[in-house]
């Protein structure tokens, strides 16, 4: 009798820890990506096609921590009697699937924009413009959903009765999932890192013969940085995306902390996204610090760089040594 009440307290334990868990990733996953979807909003300077294509990642790992992080809860944790069945099941792990390619297919759009900014320079910055960046989101929504509904048509005639949202989904991925694992995951992924090699040799080729001083050079010099942010949104991704792959193939126990975490980590980079940029962008921090002194204000963020602050000084002061020659003479 006391081993079983240890066993039970044991695994309430681990419910207390795995809820835990999942709530601080859902409040920080939600309060991070909305500093980053307010901040463009409120600055106008914010809204370049990079960072429209970043607002839409953040508002799909904001839908995801509202939705997705809730019922796994209720259904995985806690397994509640009512969410079983073919329907509810069906649309579960649809639901779910539906994000993580979302994630995937914004993530290659960012790479290409990158891959534009930095390999083609000025005739994609002159191609480029706010309304194709929003049309690269609706691309990025329509493609999911198709794919992923598309995919999971091939699941309506599985009926299990019912059973619980994860028999369907292990029957999902023994009969159709395995198969779009390549085109949906290992194609973008394969492409991103092409890209990602073009990237660096071209900024490594051109670094030397570009001037920093340049309006070439300066433009050059952002677009890596903004290329760097991305690069590590997408390494962040595919360490939280290949991984759980491999835990769900190592561990197949139910409740175990390797299966948990192949779940976790998914919903995890949901909230290392947010971090990522402030970490690595100045121009969100110094827009977040403005934000807060100034919410409902009108002023935007100074964005001006040291070299740029340094010509502007020497500038100002060449000017008034001028008038005050001219001013002399004037006298004379």
């Amino acid at each position: 009798m006391n081993e079983t009440a240890r066993k039970s307290f044991s695994y309430d334990t681990h419910k207390i820890l795995h809820v835990s868990m999942i709530a601080i990733v859902m409040i920080g996953s939600i309060v991070g990506n909305s500093i980053i979807c307010f901040l463009l909003v409120r600055f106008k300077t914010l809204r370049t096609v990079p960072n429209i294509l970043i607002v839409n990642l953040a508002f799909i790992d904001i839908l995801n921590a509202v939705t997705n992080m809730p019922l796994m809860i209720m259904w995985y944790i806690y397994q509640v009697p009512y969410l079983k069945g073919r329907e509810i099941s069906w649309f579960i792990v649809t639901w779910y699937v539906l994000f993580m390619y979302l994630t995937v297919f914004n993530l290659t759009v960012l790479t290409m924009d990158r891959f534009g900014a930095i390999v083609h320079g000025i005739h994609y910055h002159s191609w480029k413009t706010i309304n194709k960046a929003k049309a690269a989101v609706f691309f990025v929504w329509i493609s999911s959903a198709a794919y992923t509904y598309g995919m999971f048509t091939l699941g309506l005639d599985i009926d299990l009765g019912d059973a619980p949202v994860l028999l369907y989904r292990i029957h999902y991925l023994k009969k159709f999932g395995r198969h779009f694992i390549i085109p949906g995951y290992v194609v973008p992924f394969t492409i991103m890192v092409v890209m990602g090699v073009t990237i660096w040799r071209t900024v490594h080729n051109h670094s030397r013969r570009i001037s920093a001083y340049s309006s070439t050079g300066k433009q050059t010099k952002n677009d890596v940085k903004t290329a760097k942010t991305i690069g590590l949104t997408v390494v962040a991704f595919f360490c939280m995306g290949v991984l759980p792959m491999l835990l769900h193939n190592i561990s197949k126990v139910h409740g175990s902390w390797p299966h948990f975490l192949a779940f976790f980590l998914n919903h995890l980079n949901s909230m290392a996204n947010p971090i990522i940029y402030s970490l690595k962008t100045p121009r969100f921090r110094k827009a977040f610090i403005l934000f807060l002194k100034e919410p409902l204000g009108k002023s935007q963020p100074l964005m001006a760089s040291k070299n740029r602050m340094d010509l502007n000084s020497t500038t100002r002061n060449l000017s008034s040594k001028v008038d005050m020659f001219h001013t002399q003479i004037s006298s004379v």
